[in-house]
């Protein structure tokens, strides 16, 4: 067996992180993060994937004390990590860095969200974990190519979807009343990301119902300048809505086995929008939504991988609504669309899929 350690949102498990609220048995067990969406998806589904397929690689969270043919920072940078990433190193063993955020590109302006635009420190550490590292692991193709700038040894490994919570059932109601269930889920703060396609989503306000799955919007709205709140407000006003607390992402896809189409329209004027990930269609994709979407690189790359009407990339309005227009006109299409949308994420995106590319990059750099 060769066993990888994990190290995940840069908790480190050492006495210095008692005082960060680790609890004292994690020096022995490692330090977990099983309350991130990331953690589970791009740590835990994978290694029991692993696990189930009888791998010779056993994926686990960091031990101090155990060793390890590779130990992978997941989205884990700072001083901390990178003085265990050097000791590693000295050791012999393989260092991976994960990046899943461009805390590399320099952006000018102001952001509409704080957390879209990296600060300098963040930049820094970044930069010094990845060229520290042995290899490095993207979880987009954009990003990947932002990462191979400061690390010639740097994949793309996409987001994952875990088949084993899909609900049996889909494409139940997609319209409700007349009106075509469009679905959206993610951080209440980036909810304006829908004024990127404004003027279409108002258009067609009395043929649509926004579904959205999301936190505390009013909490939200605080994080936005003036001008953008009272944007949404608006808009908000003006479409049919409803708001879903989300609890985890089995209740998530259970949402989703309703039916209708998912969408992701987003500003792309930020280094941090360009370099996401397909995952918030992807979830919605493999329990047979097809996509509406702006032309994000990983949507645009998953698009090319798919059926004709699986992902429909946005770049104007007039393509927004013309998306729309083919549901709306004939719902008998919506089936068709699904199931090229579900081939696509069970083809290149379904967990063991994503595990068995993980694992090979980490035995081609371990060996």
């Amino acid at each position: 067996m060769k066993r990888v350690g994990f190290i995940i949102n840069s908790r480190v498990p050492e006495l210095a992180s008692l005082r960060k609220g680790m609890p004292p048995h994690a020096l022995a067990t490692g330090w977990d993060d099983s309350g991130s969406p990331m953690s589970f998806m791009r740590f835990r589904w994978i290694a029991e994937a692993l696990k189930a397929s009888r791998s010779e690689w056993r994926y686990e969270i960091y031990r101090p004390w155990r060793h390890y043919s590779a130990v992978v920072f997941l989205k884990s940078m700072g001083v901390a990590c990178h003085a265990l990433a050097s000791r590693l190193r000295e050791r012999g063993t393989c260092v991976i860095f994960e990046a899943n955020v461009d805390y590399y590109t320099r952006f000018e302006g102001e952001p509409r969200l704080d957390v879209m635009a990296p600060s300098a420190e963040q930049r820094s550490q970044a930069i010094a974990m990845t060229q520290a590292a042995n290899a490095v692991v993207a979880s987009s193709l954009h990003l990947s190519e932002i990462c191979r700038t400061f690390n010639p040894r740097t994949t793309w490994v996409p987001d994952n979807v875990n088949f084993a919570l899909r609900p049996p059932r889909v494409q139940d109601a997609p319209f409700q009343d007349g009106r075509l269930q469009v679905w959206w889920s993610g951080m209440a703060a980036k909810l304006f990301e829908f004024l990127a396609a404004e003027e279409v989503f108002v258009s067609l306000a009395d043929r649509i119902h926004l579904q959205l799955v999301t936190d505390d919007l009013e909490k939200a709205k605080l994080r936005w300048p003036g001008g953008i709140r009272e944007r949404f407000e608006k808009f908000l006003a003006r479409v049919p809505h409803t708001l879903h607390r989300y609890r985890d992402i089995p209740q998530l896809l259970a949402s989703y086995s309703g039916g209708g189409v998912i969408v992701s329209p987003r500003f792309l004027d930020t280094p941090y929008n360009l370099s996401h990930s397909e995952w918030k269609i992807s979830l919605g994709m493999a329990c047979e939504l097809p996509a509406i979407a702006s032309p994000v690189p990983s949507y645009v790359e998953m698009q090319s991988r798919a059926g004709a009407h699986a992902v429909t990339i946005c770049r104007t309005n007039d393509e927004w609504l013309a998306a729309f227009e083919r549901y709306l006109a004939k719902p008998e299409s919506l089936s068709q669309a699904g199931r090229e949308a579900l081939e696509v994420v069970k083809s290149h995106y379904e967990t063991g899929v994503v595990a068995r590319q993980h694992a090979a990059w980490i035995e081609r750099n371990v060996t």
